[in-house]
């Protein structure tokens, strides 16, 4: 992303930045969390607990998921920490573009 002379190419900063941008407009579906399974009683016996937890406004909140519903839900989650990764160097490459002199 740097020329020989070693001056930043914008050109190439925008274009990687396109790319995170489409990659990430392409995987929707993500939600934000932690997938819990734990065990707990229930009438003297131990069952599965599934849940998703999540910090809304800085409070923990969570949400019931049934055994039928923890692999979209952990597809979801997966999908989420990619958000995650390209949201970051989306924001970098935005910085890097701003250094230049440029607007992203």
């Amino acid at each position: 992303m740097k020329r020989k002379n070693g001056s930043i190419d914008v050109g190439e900063l925008r274009k990687r930045r396109d790319a995170l941008v489409a990659e990430l407009a392409a995987n929707p579906g993500w939600v934000l969390g932690s997938l819990v399974e734990t065990m707990r009683k229930l009438n003297g016996k131990k069952t599965p607990f599934r849940y998703l937890s999540r910090s809304v406004a800085g409070k923990n909140r969570i949400l019931y998921v049934s055994e039928a519903q923890m692999v979209p839900f952990g597809a979801a989650v997966e999908v989420a920490r990619l958000a995650i990764r390209l949201l970051e160097e989306i924001s970098e490459l935005n910085a890097r573009i701003i250094k230049a002199g440029e607007c992203p």
